[in-house]
Order: C-alpha cells, then structure tokens, then sequence
C-alpha cells in the first residue's frame, strides 16, 4: 500500500476535484504516484482520499483520473501533519501545507500498524488518539518509550533535546538546533513556538497539534532561526489567523513554453523558482562515500580519437597516453630541442606528464564525456613509467569510478594532457563526482548522502544575448590553467545553453545525450517520452529584454508543442555551424518572465507570442499585513492606494508589485523600501517629473522651491511664466525621523 498527499489548486468551477482527476503538462508533477496509490487531495481547506485509477497522456498532457475513497475528510493540514501513522520528514511537514514544485509527494509509514481497511474508514481521522502531540519534559527521565508523540527534553545543562523516536525521518536529527536562546531576535512566529516550548523549563506540559503545532516546531527547532518565518496556511486555536502573505497558491504550465508577466516586484520569478524548479536535493545514498582532495592536480587524459584506448585503459592499473612514447627518456629532463629535432609532438603536453604526483588525480575524458576518474599512487619516476606492456609511459593508478554510461561535462578540450583545475569545465567536474557519491569536505561526509542534480537552467536575456549564446557557436578554446601555454588560438563549436537543455532533458528520458535521442526511430522516441516522468526546465528571465527572434533563430518553429521530439508531428533540423540534427524534446519546458514596465508583451515578436501561452503575475495587495507590530501602517492599503493612482497616471502596467512590501516588519524597513526600491521606481515611471511623483505619493516627500528666478532677456521669447515656476525634488528620507516618516506613509492612503 503505497501513500501520498497532493495538492490541486481550487479554481472557480473546481472541475478537477469535482471530477476527481490531476492534469498536468509536467509529468514531474505526478511525482512516483501510479495506479493503484492512495493519495490524500487538499485542495484549499478540504482533504479528500482518492485512489489512483487511470493513467492517460494526451498531446503533451497528463492526466491521472482517481476513485473517490472519502470526501471531505475530518482533516486540516495540521492535523493531517500529525496522524500517528505517518512517518514525520520535512516533505510531510512542509510541502502539505506550503507551496511546493511538485503536486504529488510520498508518504512513508512510521510501522505497519496502518491498515487498508483503516486508511479508507473516515472514524479513523475521528479519533484523536489518531494523532500525535508534542511533549515539553522537564528532564529526559520523563521521556516515554514507544510514545508516538514528539519528546523534546532538557538536559542538566537546560540544553533543549529531542528523543530520537523511530518515527522520525533520522536525516532530521542532524537539523536539531536548540533556539531558545534566540528568542526576542525578530521572528514572530518562532518567537511564539519557543516562547511556548520554554514553558517546559517550569514544569512539562502537553501541546495538542493545535495548540502547537508540528510545522511551527520544525521551523522553530529545524531550521536556523536567523531564517526568516516561512508561509504556513493553517492558525492555531490560542492565536489570531496566520497572514498567507508568502502562501502563493501552485501553478501549472498550460503548454510546453509559458511566460508569465506583469509589473515589477509581483514576485514572477519567485513563483516560476517555486513552482517549477528543484533544486540540488542531497538523499540517502547506497554508495560508499569517497573523499577528494580539491587542493590536489586534476589532470585531463584523453584516450586517444574516439576514446580508442578505452576498453584497454579501463582494465589496467596504469595510465598514460600515445604521445609518451618510451623512446622520449625521462620527461622530466625533456627539452623542447629534442621534440623540435623529432619532428612533431608538443613539449608542453608531453612534458607536464612528469608533473603528476602521488595524490593527484587523472580523470580520463572523450570529448565531452567523462568516463572516469583515478587517484595516482606514485609520482611519475621513469624507471617505473617504462615497466608497462602498454607502448607509452605510465604512472600507477587506482580507478575510482568508471562512468557508465559516460558523464557530460560542459565543454571539450582537444589538447591530450592538461590541468582541469580552475579551467572552464571544474566546477561541473565537481558537480558531477559530488552527485556520484564523492565529497570534498568532513563536513560532508556525516552522513551517508548524495546530490541530485537540480532540474532546471536559469538565464537572463539581454540585448547582447545572441542565437551563439543560445544554441550554439564558435568560440575560442581556452586555455584550463594558466600554467599552460597556448602556442596556436584554436576555436571550437560550443553549445549553448538551450542546446545543453535539451541535452538534459534526453539524459531525463533516458538517452545517453541529445544525439542518441535523434538517432533512434520515431517511434521509439514517442515511446520513451510518453513514459518519461522527468522534465528539464529551461527559466528565461526578462526574455522580452533580448531580440527573440534572432536569439531563437529556427528553434522558432521547434519550440511548439506538437512539433517536439516524441509528438507525432516532431521536427528534426540540421544546425549551422556543427551540422548535428537537432530537435526539442517533449519533456523540455521554456518558462519566460517579463516586466511589463520595462516593455509590454506587443513589443515581442509576433511568431513568438504565437508559441507561448501568457499568464499575468498582478499586485496582490492582499498578501501584505493590515497591521504590524510596532508599525502601525496598513500596507495592504498603501500599495492599494499607491496602484490605484498609477493606474490613472500611467496603466496597469507601472504599478508596483506586493513584493516591496511582503518582508517589512519594522519602520526602518519600510524606509529603506521607500528609499532603494519605490521612490527610484516613480522617478523612472515619470521621468522624474516630481509633480506626479507628488500626486502619487504625496506632497509630503517633496521639497518645492519657490523662489522667483530672473532670466536673461532672449529676443522674441517670453520667459515670465517660468519665473514664478515650482521646482519639486524628493526629500532625503534618511533625516526624517521615524514618527515624521509614519505620518507620511499613512498619509498616502488615509
């Protein structure tokens, strides 16, 4: 019996929950859900139990059709959260209640006490002893064995503690931080969750899930307290309602290229990071954990043309490469005399073989493809480089880890022998033997995990982003340190960072890489990615700032949604410069965003807009507070207020978003808003014609001289009415003090 919980987002007809099916474009949003899984639907305050019924994918859609268990459960997430048989990780904690990038997530059992029958019986979700609470122990004598409640405890030291329960995820123990001391530092809703927990202190007390509940204790002790309150939809019985202010609610793609858009500071990119992309996620590993010294060489081997050493070099204890021909003597005393005297061979790359170091390392890499890496366990000694039954040169080494299909670095290098670190491809080096199972640091090794490699890319167009940078283009070969010299510029074909997309999104189907993809048959390709679960996301930030048209190039027509490899009507080309094919895998999303004060939508190329579906992102004044402590300012007013009056000045387009505004707790903040983020704003929307900057804001932020000034006589020109003329400029805001400023600000909107 397999758990989850979902979210699916309440809409004006609520076809979906009424229907009971999930539709999505973004098969990452099923999650591991399959026919036959039970999962618990919230939508909005209600959570259901369905069962999974049927599968479909229909034109680049899918869709999970499900079977009503029991509607309208006796839940909310908080008490949800809480049920005893659940196992408590931070997916469960978190993700049911705030806004998440998938809509489905397992849910684990704590034992095996939770039977089918009891899971679809709604008195099971009746009954509070069903539920866990939170105990605050005066000392860990009182701890319970085998309770199902959460324990935390206080040592002799009134350290705070927590009892390492079997139905605790055991990644989170290393996450416990003791905060107390914390409290009284600036956030609120922490500042609750302690305030009750030191109670315990005094005399050990009980807290129902309501009364405190689980989500407030991880962010309070699971979290580092300088990190701001995350969103919570839920409110306790002893306080007043949360504010939703960061709550967004989840949204979906409605084709494979989305661009939402709206004026600055509505929060656009936060909602495409929170919604689509996952980023480096670190889970429980089977591997053995390997450390690698980084202050170490890394030297590149390539293992002849194409990578025809391999299947000799891959069996062996040694490595070197055809150009370390035995007949060179000692490398280490080799001058460039004697390679010029031969004929041919470069002394640089010949000679940096008697560099290598016992410690060091030589991944062996074919292009782009690394196909493994080795630690060398003795410096290079030409006595014992020439014992080889190899017709070259060796060191001794002990392999690592072979790469199997082969790994994908970012770029090639054509040169034979040389240093990676520092160079152009080090750092996606590191990235892939970290998400292999290696780790650089102590630190990292406390526990037995791995990186999963983030699903998403993320670039900002410009106007000097070209179709090169985008796709691909011809670009000069680097050198990968600086101790190498570069006798001869040599370029080569890189690809760009869409063409690296596509590539990724294959490897998430399947293939090896892109070209493996288009060379299989057409209906291999519909096979592999109707069934593929994995999307890539390719974030385009500010795309109406660059020339698409020139950018995108023939990708203008391949981008569409049935003209994606794996669709019927699939298109393959052949690019320009390389002359690979090239085709848009179906599970590759293009998310845009766009500041419509900057350049509205009709600015983009009409063949673009044709191929994107449009969402706008508006100010929510809603999501702000009506009062905060201390303030005594209704932000939600003012940014009504302050829109309502761009929208007569100007359009809808330049007003400002709720982002501005979302994190003020305190004056000084809100000066520095006003200061740094608004007031720069109105100067640019008015091109500083502080009249209307007053109109907006109020006379009160303006200084106006009135003086009459007298200008010299020009024939023919009348300059009487300007003498008299006022001449607005903003007030230093930082010379205002706090009361003055507050008035100002009510002002605004009272």
């Amino acid at each position: 019996m397999k758990l989850f919980f979902g979210k699916i987002k309440p809409t004006t007809d609520n076809k979906q929950i009424k229907e009971s099916y999930y539709e999505t474009v973004s098969p990452m949003k099923m999650g591991e859900l399959e026919t036959g899984d039970y999962a618990f639907i919230i939508s909005g305050k209600a959570i259901h139990l369905w069962r999974a019924k049927e599968k479909l994918s229909i034109e680049g859609h899918h869709r999970m059709n499900f079977e009503i268990i029991q509607p309208n459960l006796p839940l909310n997430t908080q008490k949800f959260v809480a049920f005893k048989y659940f196992r408590l990780d931070s997916s469960l904690i978190v993700l049911s209640i705030r806004q998440s990038p998938k809509a489905f997530y397992r849910i684990h059992l704590s034992d095996g006490a939770l039977t089918e029958e009891m899971l679809k019986d709604v008195d099971t979700y009746r009954k509070e002893e069903n539920f866990r609470n939170i105990k605050i122990l005066q000392t860990k004598k009182e701890v319970e064995k085998g309770s199902t409640d959460i324990q935390l405890y206080f040592d002799e030291s009134h350290r705070l503690n927590v009892e390492k329960a079997p139905f605790f995820n055991p990644n989170m123990f290393s996450d416990f931080i003791d905060n107390l001391s914390k409290e009284g530092n600036g956030r609120k809703m922490k500042d609750k969750a302690l305030g009750k927990i030191k109670k315990g202190l005094e005399k050990s007390i009980l807290y129902t899930y309501q009364q405190l509940p689980i989500l407030r204790m991880y962010d309070a002790l699971f979290n580092e307290y300088g990190i701001p309150d995350s969103p919570e939809t839920f409110r306790t019985d002893d306080e007043p309602p949360a504010d939703e202010r960061f709550a967004l609610p989840p949204y979906e793609l409605k084709s494979f290229n989305q661009i939402y858009y709206g004026p600055p500071g509505t929060g656009k990119t936060y909602i495409v990071r929170n919604n689509f992309c996952l980023e480096e996620e670190i889970r429980e590993s089977n591997q053995t954990p390997i450390k690698i010294d980084t202050t170490r060489d890394f030297w590149h081997l390539a293992p002849g043309a194409g990578a025809r050493l391999w299947e000799t070099l891959k069996n062996g204890e040694v490595l070197g490469y055809e150009w370390l021909e035995k007949s060179w003597g000692d490398l280490s005393h080799l001058t460039p005399e004697k390679i010029k005297e031969a004929g041919w061979g470069n002394f640089q790359l010949i000679s940096h073989f008697s560099k290598v170091k016992k410690g060091d390392y030589i991944c062996v890499i074919s292009g782009k493809k690394l196909l493994g890496i080795t630690e060398v366990l003795a410096d290079y000694n030409y006595e014992e480089a020439i014992k080889s039954d190899l017709p070259f040169q060796t060191v001794p080494i002990k392999w690592l880890k072979q790469f199997d299909p082969p790994a994908y670095l970012n770029s090639t290098q054509t040169k034979t022998f040389v240093r990676l670190n520092d160079g152009t491809r080090w750092a996606t080096l590191l990235t892939i033997l970290r998400e292999n199972g290696f780790y650089f640091s102590d630190e990292e090794s406390k526990e037995n995990k791995t990186a999963i490699p983030k699903n998403f890319s993320f670039i900002t167009f410009h106007q000097s982003f070209s179709y090169e940078d985008f796709i691909e283009g011809i670009k000069p070969i680097l050198s990968e340190s600086e101790n190498d010299d570069t006798e001869n510029l040599q370029y080569e074909i890189v690809p760009g960072v869409f063409y690296n997309a596509c590539e990724k999104a294959a490897q998430l189907a399947g293939y090896r890489n892109l070209q493996d993809c288009l060379s299989e048959s057409k209906q291999h390709r519909q096979k592999r990615f109707s069934n593929a679960t994995q999307e890539y996301y390719l974030i385009i930030d500010e795309i109406n700032r660059g020339n698409v048209a020139a950018i995108f190039g023939e990708l203008i027509t391949l981008i569409e949604d049935d003209k994606r490899l794996g669709t019927n009507a699939e298109i393959i080309v052949t690019l320009p410069y390389s002359k690979n094919l090239f085709g848009v895998p179906a599970n590759l999303r293009i998310v845009g965003t766009m500041n419509t004060a900057d350049r509205s939508i009709e600015a983009l190329d009409t063949a673009l807009r044709r191929r994107f579906s449009f969402e706008e992102i508006a100010p929510d004044p809603d999501s702000l507070e009506t009062a905060i402590e201390g303030l005594n300012v209704n932000l939600r007013e003012l940014l009504r207020t302050i829109n309502e009056r761009l929208e007569k000045l100007l359009s809808r387009d330049h007003t400002i978003g709720h982002a501005f505004l979302i994190k003020v707790t305190n004056p000084k903040e809100l000066k520095q808003v006003f200061c740094n983020k608004i007031i720069p704003l109105l100067q640019e929307y008015f091109y500083n014609d502080y009249a209307k900057i007053g109109l907006t804001i109020g006379r009160s932020f303006l200084d106006v001289k009135l003086n009459k000034t007298v200008f010299m006589p020009i024939d023919h020109f009348d300059a009487s009415d300007l003498e008299d003329k006022p001449v607005y400029s903003i007030r230093k805001l930082d010379d205002i003090e706090e009361p003055e400023f507050l008035t100002m600000i009510r002002s605004i909107y009272e």
